[in-house]
């Protein structure tokens, strides 16, 4: 009980703290600037990821980096600027980043506090099987909120449940992809910028994942959503 409350009291502030302010950041240029500057933001930390986290998962002199640098994370990063960029499309990255971010934050936040069940302890000891069910609780409760503002009430409840189950499993692969390469580096975060987090490639592994889902289907998504 110690160590727990120590934890939270030292990563925990951390993390709430950084959230907040670059959270602020982020949604504040996704709602309220032009998406131009919005797609800025996103390259410089695709630039940032590329040239500072990604060679630490691999070695630059190795073919394995240069395999699979242009499908990730470059191709992601491509597809959320094209989003970002089509008018039809942009409101879409709202529902991806909150769906994404709401299960990271309930992931965590269930899984220190409730987690005894580890999912796959030889790739990632702390994930467990009750951060993920509150992760997708936290995550549904964000996308019926979102949908509730957006007083787009039309939506069946069943097709949301279903949609965050799928954007929540995504972006767990994406968790679990990342880690994987972190175990085979040996290092613990992909970088140290973000305090409490890690680095961007740390924040944006499900993303990267999910994002495929969105593009693929973003008419059928568009037409879901209004």
């Amino acid at each position: 009980m110690h160590s727990l409350k120590k934890y939270l009291s030292s990563n925990f502030t951390k993390r709430l703290l950084t959230s907040f302010f670059l959270g602020a950041v982020f949604w504040s240029s996704f709602i309220y600037f032009p998406p131009i500057l919005f797609s800025a933001i996103l390259l410089i930390i695709l630039l940032f990821i590329v040239f500072l986290e990604f060679q630490k998962l691999f070695d630059k002199d190795n073919l394995s980096y240069w395999l699979v640098l242009p499908f990730y994370p470059i191709l992601p990063f491509i597809l959320l600027i094209i989003m970002n960029q089509t008018a039809k499309y942009h409101d879409l990255l709202l529902e991806l980043f909150v769906i994404v971010a709401s299960f990271d934050t309930g992931s965590y936040i269930a899984g220190t506090l409730f987690g005894k069940h580890k999912v796959i302890p030889w790739i990632s000891p702390k994930k467990s099987w009750e951060g993920v069910i509150g992760g997708y609780a936290f995550a549904t409760a964000a996308l019926f909120g979102l949908v509730w503002y957006e007083r787009n009430t039309m939506v069946p409840w069943w097709i949301l449940c279903s949609f965050t189950f799928i954007i929540c499993a995504l972006a767990f692969a994406g968790d679990l992809f990342e880690s994987f390469l972190k175990r085979r580096a040996h290092i613990k975060h992909s970088g140290g910028f973000l305090p409490g987090h890690g680095g961007f490639l740390d924040r944006f592994d499900g993303i990267m994942f999910a994002v495929f889902f969105f593009y693929i289907f973003k008419d059928q998504l568009v037409q879901l959503f209004g």
